[in-house]
């Protein structure tokens, strides 16, 4: 299940090669009006800790980046909807400017995906004169894209195309597309010319059903790996996403207009700015590593300044999360972009007077970087995230242990930056332990006693796109089934226990719970009002009142999920799912003497994106 990985000289796009690419496809979609309408698949079942109430605060990055791109390559008849705001929003009732959409993009992560595909069967739905062009990206679109091509063995219910990367991947498959949408008809008549035409075979990190399905019956073709952009300051202005937001609602269709920019901050009030990508660990449970091509990329810091003003100015934003792997990757570039945010003002105040941020890093490479954490708080930094996992290293080690953290802490409360650790429960870890550190709650308390504000627990679960993803199945540890009902994909977020050698899964759930109970509770509410931290006061305070409302809401969820494990019975995977489609290369549908014989209007932008 992990991508696969370029050749080294050729895992980048030519510099500036992204921004000339949508120059271009803003010249060709001059004089074209296309409605296009974004949307972001939410379950509503994921709503427990510790995403409740983030998730529904923030517009995620992945799909605001897809809008803008949208929008600077000339498509501005675009709407981008949030599932998590909309959730009755039906995709074959929607109209822009009472047109019916000629394009339909779904993100979705594994967790969300089986609302993308209620999406795609709503759309599907429609008379096929009218039925735009559906395409999936996301987590889902890209390690599992065989899953939205004849949706429960439907071949009418099916995406047309996944997208396996990033933005300039779609960007790419614009251009070819514009080529012929230009001569008329619509955008997915334009498509299945194309692709009669093997126009997009040269487009990497696509996958699509063969024009002819006699060709190759239970096949998709897969363009390849796709190149990267390396210089993140290449990607489209962050505000143009926030200018296509649906407004928030319990209707299914779309209104005359996006939500005004000057209040979208009473819907969003927390902003994710993409700030780096990659990590230079390689932990067998996360995909992060592979997908960014084993490298590390990060925006400049007059970029990312330049984005927090923006935002800040027109719609009144002033809290920012960096979508970072790993911030302090590289001390060179962290620094640099540190210094910027530091020196950066407008109306007369500093970036730290007008807005607040917070990020991710491993605490390896924060402790490497301890002497810069008081030049990021005056850069604007409130809060870092950790991903720790295991204070002893027994999950995995990268160089997290308990004096380093305790150390770490320290200097961020000195600061004023909140330590956010983030912990992965699994099977070796007991709950309790006498004398050491093994066990989940001994390190919550210690986390805590530290000087942890808030704590996120997960188990240990299949990623789709890690290393380790089929090991777990194989060694029989994933739960198939319980009381003859299959796990639902909703179910597979590491909240709800789904993957363990336990005989009783139950118990490991409760441990969830309880190492949830340890941080967040009574005790620790009053300790934070009779020994105040001097800097992180009111965060501490409010985090732990917010916290155990998200607890008691969470844990009817957990008991749930504990009592049908207990009650049973369950089967378990004794090999990862089979893909329901066969992967093949472009070069596979073809006599194997003969070459590709592209013709048509796409022809000189296939020459260029190839």
């Amino acid at each position: 299940m992990e991508l696969s990985v370029r050749p080294r000289d050729d895992v980048f796009t030519q510099p500036g090669e992204f921004p000339a690419l949508r120059a271009r496809v803003r010249e060709m979609a001059a004089g074209l009006d296309i409605p296009s309408v974004v949307v972001y698949a939410f379950d509503r079942r994921t709503r427990i800790l510790p995403y409740l109430f983030a998730d529904k605060m923030m517009v995620p990055a992945g799909v605001r980046l897809i809008g803008a791109t949208l929008y600077d390559c000339g498509l501005t008849t675009t709407r981008i909807v949030l599932q998590q705001w909309t959730p009755r929003f039906r995709p074959s009732q929607a109209r822009l400017d009472g047109r019916c959409p000629e394009m339909l993009l779904i993100g979705s992560m594994q967790i969300h995906a089986e609302q993308a595909y209620k999406l795609i069967a709503d759309t599907c739905s429609m008379p096929p004169s009218e039925r735009p062009l559906i395409l999936v990206g996301g987590p889902k679109g890209i390690y599992e894209p065989w899953d939205v091509f004849a949706i429960g063995g439907d071949p009418n219910v099916t995406a047309d195309v996944a997208v396996r990367g990033e933005a300039f991947v779609l960007a790419q498959l614009l251009e070819v597309l514009l080529a012929y949408r230009k001569s008329g008809g619509t955008m997915r008549q334009a498509f299945e010319q194309a692709r009669r035409d093997r126009a997009l075979e040269s487009v990497l990190g696509l996958v699509y059903r063969p024009d002819d399905p006699d060709e190759a019956p239970g096949c998709l073709v897969d363009t390849g790996t796709q190149r990267i952009v390396n210089d993140l300051d290449e990607l489209p202005p962050a505000l143009d996403g926030f200018r296509l937001l649906e407004p928030p609602g319990r209707h299914t269709t779309l209104r005359p207009g996006p939500i005004e920019l000057s209040r979208l901050h009473k819907h969003a009030p927390i902003a994710p700015l993409e700030m780096t990508k990659g990590c230079k660990f390689h932990c067998d449970f996360c995909p992060i590593p592979a997908f960014n091509q084993r490298t590390f990329r990060n925006k400049s810091g007059e970029r990312l300044a330049d984005e927090m003003e923006q935002v800040n100015r027109h719609t009144g934003i002033r809290h920012f999360f960096g979508t970072c792997d790993n911030f302090f990757n590289n001390r060179k570039r962290a620094e640099a972009m540190l210094d910027v945010l530091v020196k950066r003002s407008w109306d007369n105040k500093r970036l730290k007077n007008h807005v607040r941020w917070g990020t991710e890093s491993t605490q390896y490479d924060a402790c490497k970087n301890l002497d810069l954490m008081r030049l990021a708080r005056r850069g604007g930094m409130r809060a870092l995230w950790f991903g720790i996992e295991d204070l002893t290293g027994a999950l995995v080690k990268k160089g997290q242990d308990a004096e380093s953290a305790r150390e770490l802490f320290a200097e961020l409360d000195r600061v004023g930056i909140c330590p956010m650790p983030m912990m992965v429960h699994h099977d070796a870890q007991p709950l309790l332990s006498r004398g050491n550190l093994s066990g989940l709650i001994n390190q919550v308390i210690f986390l805590r006693r530290a000087g942890a504000i808030s704590m996120q627990i997960c188990s240990l679960t299949p990623s789709v796109g890690a290393a380790g993803y089929e090991r777990m199945f194989e060694d029989g540890c994933v739960i198939e089934s319980v009381s003859g009902r299959p796990v639902g994909q909703w179910q597979i977020d590491g909240n709800h226990v789904v993957a363990t050698s336990s005989p009783s899964p139950w118990l490991v759930q409760m441990r969830l719970l309880a190492g949830y109970a340890a941080f967040y509770n009574p005790l620790h509410l009053a300790e934070s009002l009779v020994r105040p931290r001097k800097r992180l006061f009111l965060a501490d305070v409010g985090l732990q009142v917010v916290g155990m409302y998200a607890l008691a809401r969470t844990a009817v969820k957990y008991l749930h999920w504990a009592a049908r494990l207990w009650s049973g019975p369950f089967t378990r995977h004794t090999s990862p799912p089979a893909p329901s489609w066969k992967l093949i290369s472009p070069a596979e549908l073809r006599p194997p003497d003969a070459e590709a014989h592209h013709s048509g209007p796409a022809s000189s932008a296939k020459a260029r994106v190839g």
